[in-house]
C-alpha cells in the first residue's frame, strides 16, 4: 500500500469513527419512537403478547394502544416459547383492546391524574419560551398542607411517567405538582426536540417551585425520575428558591452523564472509544450543533459524583436490572454524600421500573424518608 493509499484509508477511518460518535450523541439527546410491540389476542381478562425482555418483565406495565387507548397489564400467566408469547393479567383497560393488532408497552400505570382518584386541576406555568402545563393533585387528607411534592418525568416521556410517584406523597397529605418541561412534547418546542440532558430544563421546573410557594406551599420536595432527578440537582443548587427545597427523592437518577453515555454505549456493543468521542461531541461547540443542541453540554456541571456539592438530604431508589443509568452512578453518589444520601435498592427493574416492579417497597422508603426530618438532619 503506498503512503497516500494509507493516509486515504486513515482518513477514511476517522470519518467513520467520527460519524459514529455524533450519531450516538445525537441518540443520546433526541427524542426517539417508542417500539410497538404486536398484540396478538385480547379477553376480558388477560391479554396475550409478543414475548421479549419488557413484556416478560416481573411487574404490572402499561400498554398503550390505538387512539389514546390504554391498559394496566399485571403479571405473566404463562410463556409459549413456541409462538414467543406470553400472556399477563389484564386489570383496567380503557379503549377497544380488542381490534387493536399493536400497542406501546411502557411503565405508565396511570393514563392520566383521574386514575389516581384524586381531586385534580391543570394549571399552565410560565416558562421561559412559552407555557408549561401541569397537574395539581390534591391529596385525600391534607396532612402536610405547607409541603408540596413537584414531579419531575425522565426523558423521551411526559409527565404521565411521573405519575407514579404520587401515592407515596398523597398518603403524607402532600399537594403534588406533575411538571413538563421544555422539550418533552408538552412543554416550549425546542429545535429538533433535544435534550440539554438537565442544563437548561431546571429553569422550567423552577417556575413550579415559584407556583407552589405562591399558592400556600413554605417548602417543597422534589421528587426526579432519571432525568428529572439530574433537574433536581440542578435545581438545589442553582434555583433562586432552593431555601425551599426540602427534600429530594431520585429515582434511577442520571448523575453523572457521562458514565451514563458509556453505559449506553456498552449497551449498544460500541466501543468504550465511541462512547467517549460522543461525549467530547456534545461538550465541543461545533459537533454539539450536529447533535442539535443550541449549546454545549458542561458535563462537570452535571456531574454530582463529586463530594461537596449535595447540600440536601437525598433518597435515591435504583436497582441493579437498570440498562440505562447503572446502579455503580447511584452508590458512587452516596458513596460522595454519605451524611446526606440514602440509597435503597430495590428488586431488578429495567430503567424507572422499581415501581412496577415492587410499588409497596417503593411508597414505603419514600414514605419513611419523607417523615419528619430527625433533629441533626442526618438521613441515616
Amino acid at each position: 500500500m503506498t503512503i497516500g493509499a494509507a493516509g486515504l484509508l486513515w482518513a477514511g477511518v476517522l470519518w467513520c469513527v467520527r460519524r459514529a460518535a455524533i450519531a450516538l450523541a445525537r441518540a443520546i439527546v433526541a427524542p426517539a419512537p417508542r417500539p410497538q410491540t404486536r398484540i396478538h389476542a385480547s379477553t376480558d381478562t388477560t391479554v396475550t403478547l409478543e414475548a421479549d425482555r419488557r413484556t416478560l418483565h416481573r411487574g404490572q406495565f402499561g400498554l398503550w394502544f390505538g387512539d389514546g387507548g390504554h391498559a394496566v397489564v399485571g403479571h405473566a400467566i404463562a410463556y409459549d416459547r413456541e409462538t414467543g408469547t406470553v400472556s399477563r393479567e389484564l386489570l383496567e383497560v380503557t379503549g377497544d383492546l380488542s381490534a387493536a393488532a399493536e400497542g406501546v408497552w411502557t411503565g405508565h400505570l396511570h393514563p392520566d391524574p383521574a386514575a389516581l382518584r384524586r381531586r385534580y386541576g391543570e394549571v399552565r406555568l410560565p416558562v421561559p419560551g412559552g407555557a408549561a402545563p401541569a397537574w395539581v393533585v390534591v391529596p385525600e387528607e391534607a396532612g402536610h398542607p405547607v409541603t408540596w411534592a413537584i414531579h419531575i418525568h425522565g426523558h423521551n416521556s411526559t409527565r404521565v411517567t411521573a405519575l407514579r410517584s404520587v401515592p407515596a406523597t398523597d398518603a403524607l397529605g402532600m399537594t403534588s405538582l406533575v411538571v413538563s418541561f421544555r422539550g418533552d412534547g408538552e412543554g416550549p418546542s425546542v429545535p429538533g426536540g433535544a435534550s440539554q440532558l438537565g442544563q437548561r430544563e431546571w429553569e422550567d421546573v423552577d417556575a413550579a417551585i415559584a407556583f407552589a410557594l405562591a399558592h400556600g406551599a413554605e417548602r417543597v420536595v422534589l421528587v426526579g425520575w432519571s432525568l428529572g432527578g439530574a433537574l433536581a440537582l440542578q435545581l438545589s443548587e442553582r434555583s433562586a428558591q432552593r431555601a425551599a427545597i426540602d427534600r429530594l427523592v431520585l429515582v434511577a437518577p442520571v448523575t453523572d452523564w457521562r458514565a451514563a453515555i458509556r453505559n449506553v454505549a456498552a449497551e449498544r456493543g460500541l466501543p468504550g472509544w465511541v462512547g467517549a468521542l460522543a461525549i467530547r461531541a456534545l461538550a465541543d461547540p461545533v459537533t454539539a450543533g450536529k447533535a442539535g443542541l443550541p449549546e454545549p453540554i458542561d458535563f462537570d456541571l452535571l456531574d454530582w459524583s463529586r463530594p461537596g456539592r449535595l447540600t440536601v438530604p437525598t433518597l435515591v431508589l435504583h436497582s441493579d436490572g437498570d440498562r440505562e443509568v447503572p446502579l455503580s452512578s447511584s452508590l458512587l453518589f452516596a458513596m460522595a454524600n454519605p451524611r446526606l444520601v440514602r440509597l435503597v435498592e430495590l428488586p431488578p427493574a429495567e430503567h424507572t421500573w422499581e415501581y412496577n416492579v415492587d410499588p409497596a417497597a417503593f411508597n414505603a422508603a419514600v414514605i419513611e424518608f419523607l417523615q419528619p426530618a430527625r433533629e441533626d438532619g442526618a438521613v441515616g
